[in-house]
């Protein structure tokens, strides 16, 4: 909002020092005749200033998406209008107050109009430069923001990391010390190295995914909340269709999983969480519909990834050929979302799988007994 008054005043004393000095060059070219009246000098430039924000409105509007036909006809209705606030202001304002320069000519349509065209043209041209300055610098303030949030997610990305050798290493002590004692426990560690690794190998954005990987990474997400919920939450999970060989980006479904995790209710027997997964080889897309009660109370901390994360990255793939629709209430959330479904040979599939593990030097990480 700060901002919003400090441009208005800066357009203020823009237009200030722009009169003024237009009205001391009209004096200096001939200080005998020279009248200076407060109407003589608003309705002077009034026609001028308004054909400026009208040719910036126009741009705003139709310049960015380029809309010519829109953009040509804006501009034609910002002449007429300037020919007519110059039109009333010159033959039927000017005459009543106090103004310089002599008495206009009867008016002619051909005499009147070029010297208002070329006025146009002039202010037409300071409003058109005033918007792609802006354009300009709102693109200079987007691109610094955007390597700052690279710069930032690098950082993280590097603070994050882990070797995996290390976390192999010492999933399979854990594993290992875990087992005599409690199977429950053991299978807990079993089915978060599959977690981790699905992660780590899926870390970049620059490759799909096979559906069922996910599924399998979606499946284990759920199952390790129930070890630590004691098995307490009520989640229908469904998949329909043929996943083989299906891909997707990879981390899309379970970020939505997840989410529901975090935010949702997700123990109440009356109203189970409802994830169901239709991959639609008729329609050529895969559709995911989810449905949740709303947390009460304190919520889970969140990592401002979320839904946002979704959308860009969805938009990045696909462009414009996904759908996501969230309808909640104060109760209740639904997401339906509709991605693109493409499929891969068996061939690609195990070459893209050994490839990426050659490229990443990632271990896959499977806890095996400890020996001591």
């Amino acid at each position: 909002m700060k901002n919003k008054y400090k441009i208005i005043i800066y357009h203020i004393l823009f237009w200030v020092a722009y009169v003024l000095l237009g009205n001391f060059l009209e004096y200096v070219n001939n200080p005998a005749k020279y009248v200076f009246g407060i109407l003589d000098v608003f309705f002077t430039q009034f026609p001028n200033i308004c054909t400026v924000y009208l040719c910036i409105l126009v741009c705003n509007r139709y310049g960015n998406p380029l809309k010519p036909f829109f953009l040509i006809l804006g501009i034609t209705l910002a002449f007429i209008f300037s020919f007519g606030n110059w039109t009333m202001t010159s033959y039927y304002i000017r005459p009543l107050i106090v103004s310089n320069g002599p008495p206009l000519p009867p008016f002619n349509l051909i005499h009147f109009g070029a010297p208002v065209l070329w006025v146009f043209i002039r202010y037409s041209i300071l409003g058109f430069g005033y918007y792609f300055a802006s354009e300009g610098i709102k693109n200079q303030k987007k691109l610094r923001l955007i390597e700052k949030e690279k710069h930032e997610a690098e950082y993280a990305f590097l603070r994050a990391q882990i070797n995996p050798h290390f976390l192999n290493n010492t999933l399979n002590f854990f594993f290992a010390k875990s087992l005599p004692l409690s199977p429950q426990l053991a299978d807990g560690i079993m089915t978060l190295s599959e977690i981790m690794r699905y992660s780590l190998e899926n870390d970049k954005d620059d490759h799909k995914t096979l559906i069922d990987d996910e599924i399998t990474h979606i499946n284990n997400v759920i199952k390790i909340n129930q070890l630590r919920f004691n098995h307490k939450l009520q989640i229908d999970f469904k998949v329909e269709g043929n996943t083989q060989n299906v891909r997707i980006i990879p981390l899309i479904l379970i970020t939505v999983v997840e989410n529901i995790l975090k935010h949702g209710n997700c123990t109440d027997k009356d109203y189970p969480v409802k994830v169901f997964l239709n991959i639609n080889e008729a329609d050529g897309y895969v559709y995911l519909n989810t449905y949740n009660l709303k947390k009460k109370g304190p919520k889970e901390l969140s990592s401002g990834i979320g839904l946002d994360n979704i959308k860009k990255r969805l938009a990045h793939h696909y462009q414009k050929n996904f759908i996501i629709t969230i309808t909640e209430s104060e109760n209740d959330y639904l997401l339906d979302l509709s991605i693109p479904l493409s499929t891969v040979s068996s061939e690609e599939k195990a070459a893209a799988k050994i490839n990426l593990l050659e490229q990443l030097h990632l271990q896959t990480i499977k806890p095996k007994p400890f020996a001591s």
